[in-house]
């Protein structure tokens, strides 16, 4: 095996542990980070709110970056095999985030890996409104990925863009409620946090529902909070290059391509009782262009739907996913994005959470020339966390067909549906994780398994004079891996362990050791014949190690 040095250096930082013994008392809650947003205040009102700003009477405006996150990564994802003698490239032991790092039950709710260097500019204002309980904000929010960045494309696109920008107007509907409020939320360029679902890899509905779009996609959120009860609904706009048929001079039919507008609408209801149970629901629908194919050129495809979650909690916080969130950077009320888990001995806290989505999307009937189908997509996922004391476990299971993973394209051949002799298979995993914290020397050892069934492709193909089943693992949209023909895909098996280290309130160090056996990853290579490329497992076992510096602020 190779890099014996890192792997010991990664093995001193568990050091500490042995001496560790967990604290007779929970530690007090940490002072929130400097322009960082807090869970709800005493006295049931968020920061921002119209009934907040009541009795505050003054302007307030903040100019910072907020949302930081700096990360120096030293690691290698595969000691077993040696550079270049698998796809994608594992290079050897070195400092860089790396994509094979990440494993499938990774980041479940959040749009990041979580080693990202990255961070937010949000010029945020706030002020009473002229009119008795009126409200208004507003936040321009640029995000800086200095990773993409550092890469030296030129390709500011992706390193400098809009993460949110918003304006809002809200009217307190009841000064001795303050958590009711009728609300107005416009975004004038990006709405990828006003989308539907609620886990984010169950989520659907932001700016990639528009396949091939151009330019950005406003839209405008309205939303009401009466006690126990909530509401929301909304539009957005997209510009999408469509094929139109025009009639010349001549009265000849002439196909021209011009920039149409996308519209999409979407909805959702909230039920809360107390702190021990919320109940979801909410539904869309969303036009994605229009057909270019002889026979239903010009139809228009489009994509509808809806999701549900129930949540039970007893002494657990659960928060929405942070990329869904407006920031909000008030010198008054500090954004808390990244707020630090407290532990007191003996206390038994739970959550559990169903969630499901389906979805239906028009396409082209590829049996049935000039028709078009509605293909269905289906996920849904149940999660559970327990603590008592010191202990946590959590185990989640996770359900998605692939007309779901591949939505956004749309579909397997893009704006068609599947072939009725194809067999399509769904994803599904299951994964268990348990921690310990040892709060006095701010420590919290963990280890987590999953197993996951991929989602598969499978028709018949015929090379020669033979015909065999060919099968498509989909990992996600746009990355497959190809088996070679008449073999099927097998389980994939992925563990870690990992030591995490609280330096400081907003830095740690985590050091973790991580397998994975994947029998689904090919690559080509020439054949003994020398005349022709085909198909060949690789190595399966993946045996990998890192260690860890990050600051969160």
């Amino acid at each position: 095996m190779r890099h014996a040095a890192p792997i010991a250096l990664c093995l001193a930082l568990a050091a500490p542990l042995a001496a560790a013994q967990p604290a007779p008392i929970a530690p007090g809650p940490r002072p929130p980070v400097a322009g960082a947003l807090p869970p709800a205040s005493a006295t049931g009102a968020m920061p921002g709110s119209a009934a907040a700003d009541l009795s505050a009477g003054l302007s307030r405006t903040s100019h910072d970056f907020i949302d930081t996150r700096i990360t120096w990564t030293f690691g290698d994802d595969d000691v077993l095999t040696a550079t270049g003698q698998r796809v994608p490239v594992s290079p050897e032991v070195r400092i860089g985030d790396r994509q094979q790092y990440q494993l499938f039950f990774d980041a479940l709710n959040s749009r990041f890996a979580g080693r990202e260097n990255l961070t937010h500019l949000a010029m945020y204002a706030r002020a009473p409104g002229f009119i008795p309980r009126v409200n208004t904000e507003a936040a321009l929010v640029l995000r800086f990925d200095i990773g993409q960045l550092s890469t030296g494309t030129g390709n500011l696109n992706q390193a400098l863009y809009d993460a949110g920008t918003y304006l809002r107007v809200s009217y307190a509907l009841d000064p001795a409620r303050p958590t009711d409020a009728l609300a107005l939320t416009f975004f004038p360029f990006d709405t990828d946090r006003f989308r539907l679902g609620y886990l984010w890899d169950l989520s659907w509905g932001g700016n990639d529902v528009f396949p091939r779009r151009v330019g950005p996609a406003p839209g405008l959120k309205l939303s009401l909070d009466l006690g126990p009860f909530s509401a929301w609904a909304g539009f957005k706009t997209a510009g999408i290059v469509v094929p139109l048929e025009v009639i010349t001079s001549s009265r000849d039919i002439e196909i021209v391509r011009v920039e149409e507008t996308q519209y999409a609408g979407l909805g959702g209801l909230g039920l809360r009782v107390g702190d021990i149970f919320r109940f979801d629901v909410g539904g869309g629908w969303f036009a994605q262009g229009r057909f270019d194919f002889p026979g239903v050129r010009g139809l228009p495809v489009y994509l509808f739907g809806g999701s549900a979650r129930a949540l039970f909690s007893q002494g657990l916080r659960t928060t929405q996913s942070l990329d869904m969130m407006l920031y909000r950077n008030d010198p008054t009320a500090p954004f808390v994005a990244f707020a630090p888990e407290t532990y007191t001995p003996g206390r038994v806290a739970w959550s559990v959470s169903a969630e499901a989505a389906v979805l239906a999307q028009n396409l082209a009937d590829i049996a049935t020339p000039g028709a078009t189908a509605l293909q269905p997509g289906i996920a849904g996922a149940i999660q559970g966390r327990v603590k008592v004391g010191y202990l946590g476990a959590s185990v989640t299971g996770l359900y998605r067909d692939p007309s779901f993973i591949l939505r956004n394209v749309p579909s397997f051949i893009p704006f068609q549906t599947f072939p009725a002799d194809a067999q399509v298979n769904p994803e599904f995993f299951v994964a268990g994780q348990v921690d310990y914290a040892f709060t006095a020397a701010h420590l919290v050892p963990s280890v987590i398994v999953g197993m996951q069934f991929p989602a598969t492709f499978s028709a018949q193909v015929t090379e020669g004079s033979l015909q065999s089943l060919r099968t498509l693992v989909i990992r996600r949209a746009g990355n497959f891996s190809v088996l070679p023909p008449g073999d099927a895909a097998v389980p994939i098996l992925s563990a870690r362990a990992s030591l995490r280290w609280d330096l400081s309130t907003i830095m740690a160090g985590i050091a973790w050791a991580q397998y994975v056996y994947d029998g689904n990853a090919t690559l080509l290579q020439v054949d003994a014949t020398g005349t022709r490329q085909v198909r060949v497992f690789q190595r399966p076992d993946q045996l990998g190690f890192g260690i860890t510096m990050q600051a969160r602020f």
